[in-house]
């Protein structure tokens, strides 16, 4: 079985370079996973865990807690009920093979009103520390496509050899596996022998055995809570359970691969057909003694509750998971196929094709028959169906057999022992596109009964580069992990990583390990891959590795992926940690809270969303965060975001492009924007954000605000407020909870002030945003003032604008703008960093730098100017050279070349007494130098 690889990120380690005093977040961020909507959860809904130190609050129906309560009670909670009340806590932390048991006595369900996004209640209940994880409940869907009755052929049947296997080996009724579906028809002539009946607990009324089931002597209906796993709004459930172990060689209807193998039905579907207790099947199948348990079924929400339930079977149980890996024809995750532990199986055709609907990628690891598959119906009757669904049961039927056979087997070396004894399918024509991501191939149930030898594969990668882990141009990154053999010992295995991607250079390919034996596992710690990022590479590239293991004979592979020159940087070299991106956002550089830090300060993040807005009416404001629906995007990066090297202005200067040119009204604008942090006592609690924003278009523009947008999110957000201080230009929120902390954006610029507080409860008599963020309540909360939010109580959920404006430009003239984005325990603290941070900008603004030219790229003289000043190059070429007063404002642009060595003369006589900056750029490099003009 092609383990799935456990990603151990490194986001928050820092080089000691720039180390300095730092917390790393104490609690996890969720973050909703790409592609899943409100109609893949079940809505109000959400499931927890809580940590193993909380365990004496936990009650059946509750938790005795009032922090988590308040917090339930603010989101309008109706029930708070343990998901497996009749659990207890593992006796042992580990198994025979020393994997961590899993414990689902603290798992909870929860159910509520509030008509918030689920990620802020989620991330909500995160805050209070107390959880191991939070997420919604995901709502799967069955994976199978029309019926055909017009084709009845079991081809698949000696498609993979199931014949001759059965001549090997027929299954034993003591294996069972278990059909987490629709139900079944339990009067069926050909399902109704194979059915595992539990004579422990006859139909009389009497819950005999004691397991807290009464009567389940058939299965269970957990999705109506009876004793009748019969299928009503879905035939799905027979159709399935027929491909893995209808009655065979019984001289009615069909054969299954499972033969004499048992199944189990375990209905998961409610009276209307939705699959509400799924990953509860899977559970209920386990401690039911099943051995193999098939999911036909998924989605694309996956999360931790589904990875404790799949490791419960599988470490706690001893059970092997198997399931369809989807029919939307892509190479996306899908759960629970592509969870840790799970068999993913994908569908081929009777000329092993891959099935035209299947998903493919790199966590498959089996593909099976699962075109036109005929078996059994509901209602005594037989046809055909096709889809992943089809597929998945008929590698479980397979699963049984070679248990069966090896009864020693751990559930994942019967999975490794139908992977590795896979046909090879990729010199298929059709299949030639999808290159290992069709698995291992074709399962083969004659040669996994008949062969031997080793599986090996590479778990819990870690990639780092030893610093912010972003992966950069010219990054060395390098790659370990556990390597494990499930199957026959080997005797000179080697490691190999390649790639066919030309972004990276792989420096170190191999790693050799020699001999390792069945269940035995080494690290390559001490001998690590090392990758290099190449020149040009573009942004956001994924680069696909594929690990080859080899030893004699034996030779297999698996897929890893890694992300390099991404357009953000983690900023991590003071208290604050957050993230700068390539496209005005900050603090994430996706929606979603994905691909960042956020803002996170003392262990706690404390922001949901922000960035930069940029309006000039109610109908044109320029941004990259949410829209009336969705999100806005328009920004596009022209120069990605990176580091100066070495920095100048800071301890950590960062500067980029972005223009609104996709925009659908583009105002239009181009951004230049830098960023600017330090790790001194006093400066080490805020960033700061600035932007030149130029007129790019040819007409005039008036009435131009920007500003910073805040969702602010501290701590327990329905306890934030909002408030401001005018003399010090700053807006600020804070949790009014004891111990609360503090959050705060100011304005630093010689520009005017503007602060809106919004209420993200139906507004409050200030703009409502409970229905989206259109064009105009943007520009409102740019270019309009509201100085409080939260004033109900202990306050509510709270979401800050702070801005400066307005602005005109002429054609091609600039304006520049900065803040200070700051983190404080208490608002004293937080004005002494505001005081700080416009102390540190100003000393930027009106520091003299020696004009001495010697080794520098340009010098300037005199210094204060009154008529003429010397722009003198070095020893390069100077290729333009651009002065801004004060504001910020173009008042000098030149990009005539200035030889090595030679001078331009600016006549500033003109200019307005202050301070001006100079910005000089060669072909390779780009200073600033500032000047008085008296």
């Amino acid at each position: 079985m092609n383990l799935k690889i456990s990603m151990l990120s490194c986001l928050l380690l820092i080089a000691a370079t720039t180390s300095q005093a730092t917390t790393k977040p104490k609690n996890q961020q969720f973050r909703l996973p790409a592609g899943v909507t409100a109609s893949d959860m079940v809505p109000g809904t959400i499931i927890f865990k809580l940590k193993t130190e909380f365990r004496a609050s936990a009650r059946v129906n509750g938790i005795v807690s009032d922090q988590l309560n308040a917090v339930l009670a603010a989101n309008g909670v109706t029930s708070v009920s343990k998901k497996f009340p009749a659990k207890q806590a593992p006796a042992s932390e580990r198994n025979a093979q020393g994997l961590t048991m899993v414990d689902l006595s603290l798992i909870y369900e929860v159910k509520y009103t509030s008509d918030q996004p689920v990620e802020k209640i989620v991330n909500a209940l995160l805050r209070t520390g107390m959880l191991q994880y939070a997420e919604p409940k995901y709502l799967p869907k069955l994976l199978y496509t029309t019926n055909d009755p017009n084709t009845g052929s079991q081809y698949f049947l000696g498609k993979i050899q199931a014949y001759a296997a059965w001549d090997i080996q027929k299954g034993d009724t003591n294996v069972v596996i278990g059909i987490t579906d629709t139900g079944t028809d339990i009067n069926h002539p050909d399902l109704e022998d194979n059915i595992k009946y539990n004579y422990a607990d006859p139909i009389d009324g009497t819950d005999n055995d004691g397991d807290g089931y009464t009567d389940n002597f058939r299965g269970w209906d957990l999705g109506e809570n009876d004793n009748d796993p019969s299928v009503n709004a879905s035939i799905h459930g027979s159709h399935v359970s027929g491909c893995a172990a209808a009655s065979t060689d019984n001289s009615t209807g069909v054969a299954a691969p499972g033969f004499n193998c048992k199944f189990l039905p375990v209905k998961i579907s409610d009276a209307s057909g939705a699959l509400t207790e799924a990953y509860e099947g899977i559970t209920y199948a386990a401690d039911a003694g099943c051995q193999i348990i098939n999911c036909s079924w998924g989605g694309n929400g996956g999360g931790s509750f589904g990875q404790d339930v799949i490791d419960y079977a599988t470490i706690n149980e001893n059970a092997l998971v198997i399931a369809a890996a989807g029919n939307d024809n892509n190479e996306f995750a899908f759960f629970p196929a592509s969870y840790n532990y799970v068999l993913s199986v994908a569908s081929t055709s009777n000329s092993d094709a891959k099935s035209s609907f299947s998903n493919y990628g790199m966590n498959i690891d089996v593909c099976a028959p699962g075109s036109n598959i005929y078996t059994a119906m509901s209602n005594n009757a037989y046809g055909t169906m096709s889809g992943t669904s089809m597929a998945s049961p008929v590698c479980a039927g397979a699963a049984g057999i070679v248990l069966s056979q090896n009864p020693t087997f751990t559930a994942l070396q019967i999975g490794e022992q139908l992977r590795v004894t896979c046909d090879n399918i990729y010199t298929i024509p059709s299949n030639g596109i999808y290159a290992d991501k069709l698995g291992k191939g074709r399962i083969n149930m004659f040669r996994a009964l008949t062969e031997t030898g080793p599986s090996v594969r590479m778990t819990n990668i870690v990639t780092t580069d030893g610093n912010d882990n972003t992966f950069v141009i010219g990054d060395t990154i390098q790659l370990t992990g556990d390597i494990t053999n499930y199957l026959a010992p080997t005797s000179n295995l080697n490691v190999t990583v390649t790639t066919t991607s030309p972004w990276v250079t792989i420096l170190d390919n191999n790693t050799a390990i020699g001999a390792l034996g069945t269940l035995a596992t080494v690290n390559n710690l001490a001998d690590p891959f090392t990758i290099k990022v190449n020149a040009g590479t573009p942004q956001n590239t994924k680069v696909t590795l594929k690990i080859l293991f080899s030893d004699g004979s034996y030779n297999d592979f698996q897929m890893y992926d890694i992300t390099v020159n991404v357009d953000y940087i983690n900023v991590t070299i003071n208290q604050v940690f957050s993230t700068i991106t390539s496209k005005g956002r900050i603090c994430y550089n996706g929606t979603g809270q994905l691909e960042g830090l956020g803002f996170t300060y003392s262990g706690e993040n404390l922001v949901y969303e922000a960035g930069l807005l940029i309006g000039q009416n109610s109908t044109k404001v320029s941004d990259n965060v949410r829209a009336a629906t969705g999100n806005d995007n328009d920004f596009q990066s022209t120069q990605v975001v990176q580091k100066m090297l070495p920095s100048v202005s800071s301890e950590f200067d960062l500067y980029g492009r972005f223009s609104d040119n996709i925009a659908p009204l583009p105002i239009p604008v181009a951004v230049t924007h830098k960023a600017y942090a330090w790790s001194t006592p006093g400066n080490d609690k805020f960033i700061i954000v600035e932007y030149f924003i130029k007129n790019s278009g040819s007409s005039t523009i008036s009435n131009l605000w920007s500003g910073i947008f805040a969702d602010w999110d501290i701590q327990d957000y329905n306890f934030n407020k909002g408030d401001e201080n005018p003399s010090l230009k700053m807006g600020y929120v804070y949790n009014t909870t004891t111990g609360g902390l503090w959050a705060g954006i100011k304005v630093l610029t010689a520009t005017p002030f503007n602060h809106y507080a919004i209420d993200n409860i139906a507004g409050q008599g200030g703009v409502n945003m409970t229905d989206g963020y259109d064009e105009s309540e943007k520009y409102t909360t740019l270019s309009t003032a509201r100085a409080q939010a939260g004033l109900n109580g202990g306050g509510n959920d709270v979401i800050d604008v702070v801005s400066t404006g307005p602005f005109t430009l002429q054609a091609g003239d600039s304006v520049k703008v900065a803040f200070a984005l700051i983190a404080g325990d208490d608002l004293a603290d937080l004005n002494t960093s505001a005081v700080n941070a416009q102390i540190k900008y100003d000393e930027m603004l009106t520091s003299i730098i020696d004009a001495s030219v010697a080794g520098t790229l340009a010098g300037v003289y005199p210094n204060p100017a009154t008529d003429k000043l010397n722009i003198v190059a070095g020893d390069k070429d100077l290729t333009a050279i651009t002065i801004f007063d004060a504001a910020g404002r173009i008042v000098y642009e030149s990009k005539a070349t200035v030889a090595a060595g030679r001078s331009e003369v600016v006549n500033v006589r003109a200019f307005d007494s202050g301070v001006y900056a100079v910005k000089i750029q060669s072909a390779s490099q780009t200073i600033t130098r500032k000047f008085v003009k008296q």
